[in-house]
């Protein structure tokens, strides 16, 4: 086991913060039988069914606008959901089936910072096939973790590492007490690859509800960094960090950035979060998205855990896309799709004013390359 690897940050919610999950720690290797009262994995529990019915009290459905929308906020989506189509403007309502994609991750914790390169397959299907490899500086594969499924549907855990201390020989099955905080970790990357397909297609979200958020002015002598929007005036208070890692153009400040966008929220409840919220917790998160005037396409999501109350609260975060890029180069259109090139992370952290955004991104994410489109199968998430 590389026992240098950080474990899950709660950050990892969602693509754009749910990303950072990728540093995760190799599953341990050691593999135990599960004694016969070992109770099965938990999955996400299927949310009642009164939570499914949207704002004008219709069925939610994927890119389903309900009725009552206003046409301001209908126009955003609208904008938002065409800008991450490649070939002809209409977005799709289906997420991606199967993707892979690679990356490098900047990983910020208390002991220090790691940096390290990395590659997630998934295929939607049953509790959802993932495979996540850490790579070397050749990239090739240092360790693996895999979540795929029996004859009956059921998930199955594996491990292997193939370079360094601790090698193993091969796939090592992980069953029984020992190993159910390794077999927790790839529940996460398989939650983050959930919502990875989601939030690059998001009219495959069913939603609840859709407004526009409006930014307030700023009251005299408040901080630049508060960000207040009409109903929320808490507001949030914004990292006080320039954006880094722009491939052209200036630096600029977060909050500059966030001053130029338009704001969408969308309440949805096709989200997976790695924590165990308990029974009766409100499955339903908020997601607003930042979005660029001219391309519609997000500059920054906020995710907050709680679908009513202020914005900000224990477990919000705030990812900022620097770029969008189109991937595979090179493809026809209908194989390709828009992919986030860079994103930073910021977690919600208490401080002298209250909640505010952490000033240094826990997680940086730079995309090498990727495919929402992959030829997967069942067969690719079970030991060679």
């Amino acid at each position: 086991m590389d026992a240098a690897r950080p474990h899950a940050p709660r950050l990892a919610r969602v693509l754009l913060a749910a990303l950072p999950a990728l540093a995760l720690t190799p599953a341990a290797a050691r593999a135990q039988e599960a004694p016969p009262d070992l109770p099965p994995p938990r999955e996400p529990a299927a949310p009642a069914e009164d939570l499914l019915l949207a704002s004008d009290g219709a069925p939610a459905a994927p890119g389903r606008v309900p009725a009552d929308t206003s046409e301001a906020a209908r126009r955003l989506w609208t904008q938002l959901a065409g800008s991450l189509s490649v070939d002809d403007g209409t977005p799709a309502a289906d997420a991606p089936r199967a993707f892979e994609f690679e990356f490098d991750v900047r990983h910020r914790q208390s002991s220090g910072t790691q940096n390290f390169s990395a590659r997630l397959r998934y295929l939607d299907e049953g509790p959802g096939l993932v495979r996540c490899e850490v790579l070397d500086d050749r990239g090739a594969e240092r360790s693996a973790q895999m979540r795929g499924v029996d004859e009956r549907g059921r998930p199955l855990y594996w491990f292997r590492k193939v370079q360094g201390e601790g090698r193993t020989d091969g796939w090592r099955a992980l069953r029984g007490r020992d190993t159910a905080s390794s077999r927790e970790e790839i529940d996460g990357w398989a939650a983050v690859a959930y919502d990875i397909a989601r939030l690059t297609r998001p009219s495959s979200l069913r939603i609840l509800s859709l407004r526009e958020r409006a930014p307030l002015p700023a009251l005299d002598g408040d901080s630049p960094l508060r960000l207040r929007f009409e109903g929320d005036q808490g507001g949030l208070l914004l990292p006080a960090v320039d954006i880094e890692g722009v491939r052209e153009g200036r630096a600029q400040q977060v909050h500059e950035l966030c001053a130029g966008l338009r704001w969408l929220e969308v309440r949805t409840t096709d989200f997976r979060d790695l924590e165990d919220r308990g029974p009766g917790a409100d499955p339903r998160y908020r997601l607003v998205f930042g979005m660029d005037p001219t391309t519609g396409r997000p500059r920054v999501v906020v995710v907050s855990p709680s679908s009513q109350g202020p914005l900000q609260a224990p477990g919000t975060i705030l990812a900022q896309c620097t770029e969008w890029l189109v991937h595979p180069a090179g493809a026809e259109p209908a194989d390709a799709s828009w992919m986030p090139g860079r994103f930073f992370a910021y977690e919600s952290a208490l401080g002298p004013d209250g909640l505010r955004f952490s000033d240094v991104p826990r997680v940086d994410l730079y995309f090498i390359d990727g495919n929402m489109r992959a030829r997967l199968q069942r067969s690719d998430f079970a030991p060679e």
